[in-house]
């Protein structure tokens, strides 16, 4: 075998081993990615079961569900608040914005005249 069959079958063999670790490092990174989502998957899965747990305990006498409940709690005042400085209150029925002077929810036809009376 001459000195430039030596050399071609070094450039196809070194060509071949790139090859495979190109293939290796997508399969890894494919991989990575699949773990990644099916962790995601499992972490909702996770958050609808602790939900549907909660609603089912919330008047339990458990520190864990009343933290939830306090915390619940505390995201619906600052709601309320966000809702206050942009010159509306949440509207009964799907809870979004409706301007002071609304007749009717703009998201979901509600009648809300009330909810402007009340103060």
């Amino acid at each position: 075998m001459g000195f430039l069959d030596e050399i071609s079958d070094g450039i196809v063999n070194t060509t071949k081993d790139l090859g495979k670790m190109a293939q290796n490092a997508g399969d890894l990174t494919k991989l990575q990615y699949d773990k990644k989502v099916k962790q995601a998957e499992l972490t909702k899965l996770y958050e609808k079961l602790g939900k549907k747990y909660y609603e089912e305990n919330k008047d339990a006498d458990d520190e864990s569900i009343k933290e939830i409940t306090a915390v619940i709690l505390r995201i619906k005042e600052i709601s309320d608040e966000i809702m206050q400085k942009k010159g509306g209150k949440p509207c009964p029925k799907c809870g979004a914005l409706v301007k002071d002077g609304s007749r009717f929810c703009s998201t979901c036809g509600e009648k809300i005249d009330d909810i402007f009376e009340e103060e």
